[in-house]
């Protein structure tokens, strides 16, 4: 970048802006940061942008937009919407393309009729105390600090990093210092974060499931190493768009503390053990 590029907007716009002069350029100037020889992140904006310089007049990052149908994941599911965890059932949109109200009614029906059958068969469970002790210490544990980080402070980390680390155009390197991020946030600013009150206290655990929510959008999105036009992903370092072989679903498991990837074929719904025929697989399963 050009000497006056880096002048201006490290000591123009960051310097002048009133919500940047204090806690960027004044700290970052009393650290000893020189534009010239120390980097500076800037938002990613949409390479066409840049290159007819009307970055101004480009669409929000992908983030701040409604990703359209099907461009989210979700559980995998068999036809009685059946997880991979024993006894836990899922519909709507926590389901792969589960969208709008009548995905969300007539599966979370029939999801329930067919936890409900489960519950009737099923043998009582062993319920591990140390388990849920451990989970009780989690969950009541930012009750206990008298003086912290609150709750949108935490969530306001969380989203930043999402939109500069995984935002409309991503790429390796950028992923992997996403993921280092939210590593440090769960290790300093989200085991110090305080709750006063019950409702401080449900925001603050909905901000720790954000925290691996983004953790599992960064693991997915290094996974898929190709641009896909269906779920409107685009790889910077895999610009080929919807290319043969990853015509495919793409799944993420925790294994022993690591992610463990692995893929589907499209429509796995038809392939054995189930019946190439919708009509037979629905009569079947979802006729109870």
């Amino acid at each position: 970048m050009p000497e006056h590029e880096r002048r201006g907007i490290f000591g123009l716009m960051v310097g002048n802006e009133g919500k940047s002069r204090v806690p960027i350029y004044g700290i970052y100037s009393q650290a000893g940061f020189d534009p010239n020889k120390d980097l500076l992140q800037t938002s990613v904006q949409a390479p066409q942008a840049y290159a007819n310089r009307t970055w101004w007049k480009a669409e929000p990052p992908r983030q701040w937009r409604d990703p359209g149908f099907g461009a989210h994941g979700g559980l995998v599911v068999d036809w009685n919407l059946r997880t991979n965890l024993e006894g836990l059932y899922a519909s709507g949109q926590q389901v792969f393309q589960g969208f709008g109200h009548s995905g969300a009614a007539a599966s979370g029906r029939y999801a329930a009729r067919n936890a409900a059958a489960y519950v009737r068969e099923a043998s009582d469970p062993v319920i591990d105390r140390a388990e849920v002790e451990k989970e009780k210490a989690r969950v009541y544990a930012p009750i206990q600090g008298a003086k912290g980080l609150g709750w949108k402070e935490l969530c306001a980390g969380i989203a930043r990093i999402m939109q500069d680390y995984c935002g409309e155009y991503r790429q390796e390197e950028t992923l992997n210092l996403g993921l280092r991020w939210i590593d440090e946030i769960r290790e300093s600013e989200a085991s110090a974060t305080v709750a006063r009150n019950p409702h401080e206290l449900v925001r603050t655990l909905e901000c720790l499931t954000r925290l691996t929510a983004g953790e599992i959008i960064m693991h997915a999105s290094l996974a898929r190493k190709a641009s896909s036009a269906i779920l409107d992903f685009k790889r910077l370092d895999f610009p080929e768009v919807d290319p043969e072989e990853w015509n495919k679903f793409i799944t993420l498991k925790l294994v022993d503390g690591e992610v463990a990837v692995g893929e589907l074929p499209f429509r796995y719904w038809l392939r054995a053990p189930y019946s190439r025929d919708y009509r037979e697989n629905y009569e079947r399963h979802c006729c109870l």
